[in-house]
């Protein structure tokens, strides 16, 4: 009895599916990894804002300031004091080597502390000059639209930072850069959509306590659409 075997067009056949197949479960894979760091950062997030309930509860309703802290002038220790787990306080996707190492530049020495900053519109210490500033957790309006905290960029000026500034967001002589200078402060593109675009994805917690993944153009078009401005605060102007 003859047997046959396989041609080599059969076996680079067998060959290509088995690749394709390999390629598949690859980006499945990558995708399914891409989503649970995206969740265990949303998860951090969420953490944060139920210690900063606990942390207003506790302080006559004060919400969370920026610069306010023993740990390098950071609210990040404040929060801990108040149930914040430790891990909380660093993304799972953030990569940046100055938790570890001093931030080029800083004397004293300066190390990250956290993954994420605080919006400055919803902090009592580093509202732009000319707005009346938010001191009490309650003054916040809509607070489910408000972002509370966002993610910080891993290098330059704002690693070493526990807020942003979303008044640099926008220069009304030049209104297309907007998302460069958004990259400046946040790395856009950390959980999903094309880097450094304006549907590239985020993660954020508002002040009412939830967090969700949403791009750029979801959360900041200008000055006068986004989530970082309490809207009883978009008719006053910031001194320049």
């Amino acid at each position: 009895m003859s047997r046959r075997g396989f041609t080599l067009i059969e076996l680079l056949v067998v060959v290509g599916v088995i690749s394709v197949l390999i390629a598949v479960l690859m980006t499945a894979l990558s995708g399914a990894r891409k989503s649970s760091v995206r969740a265990r950062c949303l998860s951090n997030m969420r953490q944060l804002q139920i210690a900063q309930i606990a942390y207003a509860t506790d302080q006559d309703d004060l919400i969370l300031a920026a610069g306010d802290g023993t740990e390098q002038g950071s609210w990040i220790g404040a929060l801990q004091t108040y149930g914040a787990p430790p891990e909380a306080r660093r993304c799972p996707a953030d990569r940046s080597s100055y938790f570890a190492e001093p931030i080029p530049g800083t004397n004293p020495p300066r190390l990250r502390t956290t993954s994420y900053g605080i919006n400055n519109y919803v902090s009592p210490t580093h509202a732009p000059f000319g707005i009346k500033p938010i001191v009490k957790l309650t003054e916040v309006s809509q607070s489910s639209t408000v972002i509370q905290l966002a993610e910080l960029a891993e290098t330059g000026s704002y690693a070493g930072s526990d807020h942003l500034h979303v008044q640099d967001f926008y220069l009304a002589i030049a209104p297309q850069v907007t998302l460069s200078l958004i990259g400046k402060q946040m790395p856009i593109g950390r959980h999903g959509g094309m880097p450094q675009s304006w549907d590239a994805v985020l993660n954020f917690s508002f002040v009412d306590g939830h967090a969700e993944s949403l791009s750029i153009q979801r959360v900041y078009t200008d000055p006068a659409n986004n989530l970082f401005i309490p809207a009883g605060m978009r008719n006053q102007q910031p001194e320049p």
